[in-house]
């Protein structure tokens, strides 16, 4: 791999906290225990799967180059959980936000890494549960699959 997994996530974590109305964003070595700030992003590595090295990858040009994808969570904490209208009046426009930072990524240099060869993600609703004591929180989380080479 040509970048490490922790300026994967410090790249998006500086891009996707530049969202109008992202108050607080934790990159992987800055995730707290408690929540303070809302709305919070944090932004974590989960997995990576690489494939095996090939001749007859069309994309390397028989170079025989491990691709690997790399998954990276970016948990968005808009509200303390109350009432269902409220917390999505809340949460709707902070996706939208997170949203239109992901559409202004180009080809060329996605989140501002040299490295990143494309990407797909996708987003859910989620309801979380974190901190002691345990509090409930409604945001959602945003997933993205990087191809890096």
């Amino acid at each position: 791999m040509s970048i490490t997994h922790a300026q994967i996530c410090n790249a998006v974590a500086t891009t996707l906290g530049a969202a109008t109305g992202i108050t607080y964003t934790q990159s992987y070595n800055q995730l707290k225990e408690g929540m303070n700030d809302l709305p919070t992003l944090q932004v974590y590595w989960d997995t990576t799967s690489g494939d095996p090295s090939g001749n007859n990858d069309r994309t390397t040009f028989h170079a025989a180059v491990r691709q690997a994808e790399v998954q990276i969570l970016c948990d968005l904490y808009a509200a303390q959980r109350n009432e269902v209208g409220e917390n999505m009046a809340t949460l709707l426009p902070l996706v939208d936000a997170i949203i239109n930072e992901i559409e202004k990524q180009d080809s060329t240099t996605q989140f501002g890494l040299v490295g990143l060869r494309g990407f797909h993600w996708s987003a859910q609703r989620v309801i979380f549960q974190y901190t002691d004591p345990l509090r409930t929180y409604y945001g959602a989380r945003f997933t993205f699959f990087f191809r890096v080479y």
